[in-house]
């Protein structure tokens, strides 16, 4: 690690250098509705909250608040989940009477919006902050200078500590900019520092806390329309009227919300009342920016961010007035621009901009539409000694648009910036300096123009998207390392040092829009832009060809045909074979390639089923007991004899999407073809090449015998004709991308369904209202899925993000079973599959749960129930007794709040474990049979079986007293000993 020289040594004398060993885990919580209007807080207010009940929970150091801002301190990052929820925080609702009131008339208006990236930070980490005795040290992940000021700023401004008693130490993360590039937003790093600090000086010891990336949000900027002078309206071609006066009419942006960066939240919740804006824009301009007054929102927003959405939406309106003016938007802008190093800089900028192309640059199919577009900025910096700089850039973009499809691509890119006086050792000083089609000026444009991810996008913890070969970077490795202080070879700022780079791209967005304009007469205004919205605005513009309505008939005709085609060979039952190979050359798979089918093989769980108890890694043998007899899984190792080592990849796709073997055999759909059918092509060539790049196993998995009729293959194809879909995801356009990942995550490659929903007598899962209404696997229960946000014990969405990430869930429970590898798989994930997961199941209808469920008996009208025997109630008693002294003995030592050890893990409730309410008691025996062994997570610890020490007699009065004691408004189950006896015969026999 590096500790930077921020603060003198002397200033925390009583703090060690190096990162603490005892840690002490922070959360702290957050209020439903989180708004600021730029000088005081005006979300959620926080009504009340149990101190003393977190606090008495086993691991609780210190419970904290402080007017809204409430959180604890824990030995492990479990104990401080389980508390949090134990505040029990009530929380006020916001004054709604607060409304903004805009400006101007909506009708009046233009809007520029600038959406900014996803909160899904790759390198996410942690913060350690230890604040004691009037001193504060903070161990953080490596960030950019100018955001290691701001946390200094902070931390002084809420534990009211001079700055020379905090000291930063900035934790190592190799040799590469792409610590810098992959460090969490600085709101999201701000936020955690802030946290951890009040929890440290609660506490007094070094608290850490985790970086969780908030939602990204949009930076919306509005203009009359009177500014532009008679500018064109949204999305049509502008009219070119007489050419008025050279002064260009005055510019005034004004925004929904505070133009600004907010304070942490832990300042906004402490001090609610003295939360001015953190840090303002610092773009520097003749436009002046204002906030509607009474705007509250909580914008995720940095400084670059609000820099970058103030320079597009000037920027552009430069262009559209000097348009409406009949005017050369470049001589214009150029003319407009203050004397100085400025207009110097853009007048090279132009002149290098307007040399031949080199040779294969900026090519055009044929029928393409090409323009330029210009675009200047001016940015105030402040240095690591605190002296101010102004940064002039400049930028001009060469674009083509595909008017069939609205694709944009930038085709040349020559950029220019004065930010030498940042660098305290520049390399051969030139002033100016311009950039031309390098690496990162092609990767900053082509971002602009990246719309909102596909369903199929992968984003891999720790993997440098930079590195992709067949990305802007890759085709120029090596022309310009990146050296670890953020310089390029040559001098030029790239990375990370005081935010240049953002400074220096920040013309980039309307540099692209200015040049869309030039080439098609669309004016976007909002960055990255939408494909879709400009071939729409294209096709408007031309009239529609008229069609021959026999070619149209034929056409019809050809489908048809080739749909009974299709229809023939899937029913026909024997499959050819298809030839063996030598094998795939792996090398010819990329890095990022390999890693994308990493991820798909883990989202869909392959080792789980593919690897035997002791067995190596999908190796294959592992007993699948089904309805219909045992089935053993196979070898999917890349082995040329007992593997698929020799397999195509038609082999190996038309397994994964018909279910049927390289040699014709039908699969049987114990194997989840049916869902890995919707995997995508990328997805799919990605997995093949992962597996194929692992380690050979040679091992001769045990044949699957069944009984007949189920041993004939062929009848498959008659299975697979009724039950089976095998064409891929189809994404609807009408939803979100994150619903839309969630949906292809669940439904593909996860094969959720393959548990959580029943099957009929065929085994084919059953669809509609019965989509993943429950199931069963192993012997265990699966849950619905399909009403998880609604009943009594409805799931939010943090508990259910944090049982699928972590395996456990205060308020439900711990994953266990086979749910147990499937959190091991989610955990290679990284945390936005995880949020587009929760977000698309507690959105699934909910009318099969809400149609079947049995009405809960109320206080007032209590369920009619027959009144029993003398003898019965004798006997229930005992049984009662009986279980609760088995309880006492074997269980309340770890399940007891407050008592018992707190070095085995977590301490679940048994009151809020979803086990204990569900209809049958088969998974709480599951548990109390086998106990956990092989835990989803290992800070949860393990729990011991009891199939040897307790008799089914024992287990059935035992979980009679848990049902009656911990879900009192439930049913009784009936007598269960055969259910006991039943799963421990399973148990014995796996």
């Amino acid at each position: 690690m590096s500790a930077n020289a921020f603060a003198a040594p002397s200033a925390n004398a009583g703090l060690p250098p190096a990162l603490p060993t005892d840690l002490l885990h922070g959360i702290a919580l957050r209020p439903p509705e989180l708004a600021w209007d730029g000088t005081r807080y005006r979300g959620s207010r926080l009504l009340g909250v149990r101190l003393s009940d977190a606090r008495s929970l086993a691991g609780v150091v210190a419970t904290v608040q402080h007017e809204h801002f409430a959180g604890v301190v824990a030995v492990t990052s479990l104990y401080a989940r389980q508390a949090a929820v134990a505040l029990a925080a009530v929380w006020q609702a916001p004054d709604t009477n607060q409304a903004p009131r805009p400006s101007a008339p909506d009708t009046d208006r233009l809007r520029y919006g600038l959406r900014l990236p996803s909160g899904e930070s790759k390198a996410t980490g942690r913060v350690t902050v230890w604040s004691v005795n009037g001193h504060t040290g903070v161990w953080l992940p490596a960030c950019a200078l100018d955001v290691q000021q701001q946390l200094r700023r902070e931390l002084s401004v809420l534990l009211q500590q001079p700055l020379a008693a905090i000291r930063l130490t900035v934790m190592d993360a190799g040799d590469t900019a792409t610590a810098w590039q992959d460090a969490p937003h600085p709101l999201d790093l701000l936020d955690a520092v802030a946290d951890a600090a009040l929890l440290s000086q609660a506490a007094g010891r070094p608290v850490c806390v985790a970086c969780h990336a908030g939602t990204a949000d949009e930076l919306v900027l509005h203009v009359r329309q009177s500014a532009v002078a008679s500018a064109p309206a949204p999305d049509a071609k502008a009219p070119v009227p007489d050419a008025g006066a050279d002064q260009p009419s005055p510019m005034v942006l004004w925004s929904d919300a505070p133009w600004a960066m907010r304070p942490s939240v832990a300042r906004l919740l402490s001090q609610p009342g003295h939360a001015l804006a953190f840090t303002q824009a610092t773009v520097r301009s003749d436009v002046t920016v204002h906030a509607n007054k009474g705007a509250t929102r909580p914008l995720r927003a940095s400084v670059d961010e609000l820099n970058a959405a103030q320079v597009f939406a000037e920027e552009s309106l430069w262009h559209e007035q000097a348009v409406a003016r009949g005017e050369d938007p470049v001589a214009w802008r150029l003319r407009h621009l203050p004397a100085g190093q400025g207009l110097e800089l853009a007048r090279q900028v132009v002149a290098r901009a307007e040399l031949p192309a080199e040779a294969g640059e900026g090519v055009a199919e044929i029928g393409t539409l090409r323009g330029t577009g210009f675009a200047a900025a001016q940015v105030q910096c402040v240095d690591e000694t605190g002296a101010d700089r102004m940064i002039w850039s400049a930028w001009v973009a060469e674009v083509t648009v595909q008017p069939q499809t609205g694709r944009v691509d930038v085709t040349r890119v020559v950029a220019g910036h004065d930010s030498q006086p940042l660098q305290p050792a520049q390399i051969a000083p030139v002033l100016p300096e311009i950039e031309h089609q390098t690496p990162r000026l092609l990767a900053s444009a082509r971002r602009i123009l990246a719309g909102p991810p596909a369903f199929d996008d992968w984003i891999s913890p720790g993997a440098n998207a930079a590195a992709e070969p067949g990305s802007a970077l890759s085709k120029h490795e090596g022309q310009k390392g990146l050296s670890r202080a953020g310089l390029a070879d040559g001098g030029v700022v790239t990375q990370g040092l005081l935010g240049v780079d953002g400074v220096v791209t920040l013309p980039a967005a309307a540099a692209i829009a200015n040049a869309i304009h030039d080439a098609t007469g669309v004016r976007l205004r909002q960055a990255p832009f939408d494909p879709e919205q400009l071939r729409l605005a294209l096709a408007g513009s031309r009239r529609e060809r008229p069609r021959n309505p026999l070619a149209r008939g034929w056409g019809w005709l050809a489908a048809g045909m080739a749909g009974v085609a299709g229809m023939a060979v899937a029913l026909w039952p024997m499959k050819p074979a298809l030839p063996l190979t030598a094998g795939p050359d792996v090398s010819l798979y990329s890095a990022g390639a390999i890693e994308r089918g990493r991820l798909v093989a883990a989202a869909g769980d392959c080792i789980a089923c593919h690897t035997a108890p002791g067995g190596k890694a999908n190796a294959g043998g592992l007993a699948l007991d089904t309805p219909f007899g045992t089935i053993y899984t196979t070898n999917i190792t890349p082995d040329n004899d007992t593997g698929i080592g020799r397999w195509s990849y038609p082999a190996f796709e038309r397994a994964m999407r018909q279910g049927v073997h390289q040699d014709g055999r039908q699969l049987y759909p114990a194997f989840p073809y049916t869902a890995y059918a919707k995997l995508s092509d990328a997805d799919m060539q990605a997995l093949y090449g992962y597996l194929m790049s692992q380690p050979a196993v040679r091992a001769e998995p045990p044949k699957t015998q069944l009984a007949f009729p189920f041993n004939f293959r062929p009848l498959l194809a008659g299975w697979n004709a009724l039950f089976h879909d095998a064409k891929p995801f189809t994404p609807d356009p009408s939803r979100s991308a994150e619903w839309l990942r969630g949906a292809y995550l669940v439904q593909g490659a996860g094969h959720c369904a393959a548990c959580h929903s029943p099957r009929n007598r065929l085994g084919a899962e059953k669809t509609g209202v019965n989509y993943l209404a429950g199931g069963e696997a192993e012997g265990w229960t699966a849950p619905a899925l399909n009403q998880l946000a609604t009943g009594a014990r409805a799931w939010t969405g943090d508990d259910l993000f944090q049982y699928l990430r972590m395996g456990y869930s205060p308020r439900h429970g711990v994953a266990a079973g086979p749910m147990a590898p499937v959190i091991h798989g989610l955990a290679e994930l990284p945390d936005s599959d995880v949020k587009a997961i929760t977000t698309y199941l507690l959105d699934l209808p909910q009318a099969a749960g809400a149609a079947n469920a049995k009405p809960e008996p109320s206080a007032s009208t209590p369920a009619a129930q027959p009144a029993p025997a003398a003898a019965t109630i004798q006997s229930l008693q005992g049984r009662r007794a009986n279980g609760e002294r088995v309880y006492q003995n074997a269980c309340a030592v770890c399940h007891e709040a407050g008592s018992g050890p707190t070095l085995f893990g977590v301490k679940p409730l048994l009151s809020a474990n979803t086990n204990l309410h569900a209809a049958t008691p088969d998974n709480l025996i599951q548990v109390i049979l086998n106990g956990i062994q092989t835990p989803a997570n290992d800070e949860v610890g393990y729990m011991p079986g009891f199939k040897d020490a307790l008799d089914d007699r024992q287990i059935a009065d035992l979980i009679g007293y848990l049902r009656e004691r911990h879900a009192p408004g439930k049913d009784a189950w009936p007598d269960s000993t055969d259910t006991i006896s039943r799963l421990r015969e399973h148990a014995e026999l796996n």
